[in-house]
């Protein structure tokens, strides 16, 4: 498999033939450079495994969890039951608002490869 990245775009084929034609088309209109077997992109690990290409997060989780100091955190087997509330307490502990939006935008961004985070994330999301 070739795979070629275009601005933080990828294409890839499995005729080697197909994919050097469209490289030479794209060359022509645009300025790109050619990538072999890809493995890492924005923040995804690409893993051809017998004919079959998988995608995972695995690093960007961890990258995530330590810059945002919550890699000793319980783990949970489901995210958010569905019939959770959340809501505003009348006695809280100040929000630091910068840092709250950084985890949630970290995580709208892990909800592309991980739809089974999303309600928990969304709801979030809303304070």
């Amino acid at each position: 498999m070739v795979q070629i990245c275009v601005d933080d775009i990828i294409f890839g084929s499995t005729n080697e033939l197909l994919c050097k034609y469209f490289s030479s088309l794209m060359q022509k209109e645009f300025e790109m450079s050619m990538m072999k077997e890809l493995k890492f992109f924005l923040g995804l690990k690409i893993k051809p495994l017998d004919g079959q290409t998988f995608i995972h997060q695995t690093k960007y989780v961890k990258e995530l969890l330590k810059t945002l100091k919550l890699n000793e955190v319980k783990t949970m087997t489901t995210p958010m039951h569905p019939t959770t509330s959340l809501g505003l307490q009348k006695e809280t502990n100040s929000v630091d608002i910068n840092r709250y939006r950084q985890m949630i935008a970290s995580l709208l961004y892990l909800t592309t490869f991980r739809p089974n985070v999303m309600f928990s994330v969304c709801l979030c999301a809303i304070f």
